[in-house]
């Protein structure tokens, strides 16, 4: 079943970096595979992070790890990146306790590329 994928900010900003390093179009496509199947596409993980999954991401040390709501129509995202299993976790980890400090704000893939794709083309015209 199709879900929306949204970020929270920290995941966005791990999508600009994926763009730097020239990775983010395989990103991209384990992202679009989350929105077309769900859950499906990802691995459960256990302990402290029971009921986030994980999807590896090209040569196994990149990471996306996400949630689902209890309706199972929005995964939202909060880690993507070049990150062995250990420091992803800890980051997803860290990242959870924040959000449940704040108010939770998250984008959908949709808005996340329109972002990148908008940062990248005024960082094309200042090279000019």
């Amino acid at each position: 079943m199709p879900v929306r994928v949204e970020f929270i900010d920290d995941a966005i900003e791990d999508l600009k970096k994926c763009r730097e390093a020239g990775t983010l179009h395989l990103f991209l496509k384990k992202l679009v595979s989350l929105e077309e199947n769900g859950k499906s596409v990802g691995l459960p993980l256990g302990r402290d992070l029971t009921g986030a999954y994980k999807i590896v991401v090209g040569d196994r040390n990149w990471r996306i790890v996400f949630a689902m709501n209890p309706e199972e129509t929005v995964a939202t995202v909060w880690v993507a990146g070049d990150r062995d299993d250990s420091e992803c976790y800890d980051l997803a980890r860290r990242r959870t306790q924040k959000l449940a400090r704040t108010n939770r704000s998250a984008a959908s893939l949709a808005a996340v590329m329109l972002q990148l794709n908008t940062r990248q083309q005024t960082d094309k015209r200042k090279r000019k």
